[in-house]
Parts: structure tokens; C-alpha cells; sequence
């Protein structure tokens, strides 16, 4: 079976191409009781002050977890190229290395952040 076709832009039949991707719901989900916990301020709604419950409880603990099935978790995006925009040289953006970066002025690097160079750079290879 061939996978489906499916646009892939703005329009014309230059961005009609078939599409392998498997698309899934990766929407994050609130579990737990509904409701007040008696354990600080949550939300009722989509947004606005008017859908916070027990805004003048103290918060502690909570009692509910925000669930994050893994087909929503993506690896970061941290130090790597990436493209704003319609299109155009001009909305690349490329990521500098963190050496360079460090000869430049930036924040110098830590022992945690050399560590994972060294670890991750075995991967490169």
C-alpha cells in the first residue's frame, strides 16, 4: 500500500507528495482528581484569571501530573540549526559551535556541559 498524498505547503501540485509519516495525538493530559487538591492554584480552563481555582491557597505538593505520552517528547533543539520563517538564506539560523561560541564572549563552559561534548562527540564519530 502506498503511503497517502498530502500537501506539504501553501498550494499547487509541486507540494502534493506522498507522506510516510505516522501521525498520532501526542496531547498532553492532565491526570488525577478534577478539581480542587487543597494544594494551590490550578487551572479551569484554556486560560484568563477567571479560570484559576484556590488562587489564595499556598502551593505544595501537587497531587495531579501533567502526562506526556513519548510520541510528543522531541529531542532539543539546543545548539542546532534551525529555519524560521517562509523561506530564504536569510531565515537560517545556524548554531555555533560551543568553542566558538566560548572564543566569542559567551558563557564559558562548565565541567557538565564538556562532559556531555566528550560524550556525545563519541556518538558523532
Amino acid at each position: 500500500m502506498s503511503a497517502p498524498e498530502v500537501s506539504h505547503g501553501r498550494g499547487g501540485a509541486g507540494n502534493i507528495n506522498p507522506d510516510d509519516t505516522k501521525y498520532v495525538d501526542g496531547e498532553v493530559v492532565r491526570v488525577g482528581a478534577e478539581g480542587s487538591h487543597g494544594d494551590g492554584a490550578f487551572s479551569t480552563g484554556r486560560g484568563g484569571a477567571a479560570n484559576i481555582g484556590d488562587a489564595g491557597v499556598k502551593q505544595v505538593t501537587r497531587a495531579d501530573q501533567d502526562l506526556v505520552p513519548e510520541v510528543a517528547v522531541r529531542p532539543s533543539g539546543d545548539n542546532g540549526d534551525y529555519h524560521t520563517g517562509r523561506g530564504g538564506a536569510g531565515n537560517a539560523n545556524v548554531a555555533k559551535k560551543p568553542e566558538k561560541a566560548a572564543a566569542e564572549g559567551a558563557a564559558p563552559l562548565g565541567l557538565a556541559d564538556k562532559l556531555k561534548l566528550k560524550i556525545l562527540g563519541v556518538f558523532k564519530k
